[in-house]
């Protein structure tokens, strides 16, 4: 297999256990908001903020452990292939933040 593909394949698994944790983890929360809400607060007070910022910031959080994993991986290579890697990572990271822009509406600095 290339080593292109391997990272693909190590890319999807990441982010797929990041969906899954948040899934879990806005179940989680959901649950706690009817207990609280039951209790007489608003719900409003519980509602997570979903502006195309809070967006942006989700998917640079995902881009930036991706990339990190990558380095990592990369900095375990001999050092003939170690730059190329590291140079294919950071090219990476770039594309993945454009799209995270893009996906989110984001167009800050």
């Amino acid at each position: 297999m290339k080593n292109s593909t391997k990272k693909n394949i190590l890319r999807t698994v990441i982010l797929s256990g990041f969906v899954g944790m948040a899934s879990c983890l806005s179940y989680a929360n959901a649950q706690e908001n009817r207990e609280l809400t039951s209790a007489g607060e608003p719900a409003r007070w519980f509602q997570e903020e979903m502006t195309p910022l809070a967006y942006f910031k989700t998917l640079k959080k995902e881009a930036e452990a991706v990339y990190q994993e990558s380095a990592m991986d990369c900095k375990r290579m001999d050092s003939a292939r170690r730059n190329e890697c590291l140079r294919a990572a950071k090219n990476t990271l770039q594309q993945d933040m454009a799209a995270a822009r893009q996906k989110s509406g984001y167009q800050g600095r």
